[in-house]
């Protein structure tokens, strides 16, 4: 994730210049990208990187993942409220979990009806493991799955790692998986909205979704995958996410 660093501090205008026979103080330290003299910020840009390591090596493992993610997104309440009033949960609604990570939402629908997909085969290994349905290896932009195969499709938090061109791959391929008058349900992260939620903007930072975008680029992105049918701005624990619903 990655948020839009805020202006560097500048004096405000004042008279000094403007008042004869006055000495002007000496200049301000030159100030880095977080808006602090450059020394301090440089310290506080390398801390940032030395977080960012641990927070990737979590992710590199299943289990310390879904903890993080549990304490920061309140055991992902919202998401899981979303998911359970925009989809289809019971047996016979074919389902494609698309992205699924280590499968954090399997246990919401029917073991025998969902299939899901990451490219992260450790996810996949922990997800066989410890849930019910079918996991697979895949690429979510080129699926080895047959043309109008599922009833819907969830992505969560995938997008937001991909660059636009990408993102348009996996949508395509959405569609060509989803029968006719299927749904896609998109929740992705969008910048964060308040500035004091400085814990969300620290994850942003850190976190390695490079191409978090504002609702109107989803939108744009999305434009010609279905219609929409209605969407929403949520929070879940400490991030705030745009939802989707597409029907094609």
């Amino acid at each position: 994730m990655g948020v839009g660093s805020p202006p560097a501090l500048r004096p405000p205008p004042g008279s000094l210049a403007e008042t004869p026979h006055r000495t002007a103080p000496p200049a301000a330290a030159p100030c880095s990208l977080v808006g602090l003299p450059a020394r301090r910020g440089t310290r506080l840009l390398t801390h940032l990187g030395l977080f960012a390591r641990v927070v990737q090596k979590i992710s590199d493992h299943p289990v310390l993942f879904i903890f993080l993610r549990g304490i920061l997104e309140n055991d992902f309440r919202a998401i899981r409220a979303t998911i359970r009033r925009e989809l289809g949960l019971g047996p016979g609604v074919r389902t494609l979990d698309l992205g699924c990570g280590p499968g954090a939402f399997a246990d919401l629908f029917d073991k025998g009806d969902y299939v899901g997909v990451d490219l992260n085969s450790r996810y996949i290994d922990h997800a066989r493991r410890t849930r019910k349905g079918a996991f697979v290896v895949g690429d979510a932009r080129a699926v080895d799955l047959p043309d109008g195969r599922f009833d819907q499709i969830l992505i969560f938090g995938l997008l937001h790692h991909l660059p636009d061109a990408d993102v348009r791959a996996v949508l395509s391929e959405c569609r060509r998986l989803l029968a006719s008058g299927g749904r896609l349900l998109v929740i992705e992260d969008i910048p964060t909205m308040s500035r004091l939620n400085l814990i969300g903007h620290l994850i942003h930072r850190v976190e390695n979704g490079e191409f978090i975008r504002p609702v109107e680029d989803y939108r744009r992105l999305y434009d010609g995958t279905g219609r929409l049918e209605h969407e929403l701005v949520m929070q879940s624990g400490i991030c705030d996410y745009y939802a989707a619903v597409l029907v094609t």
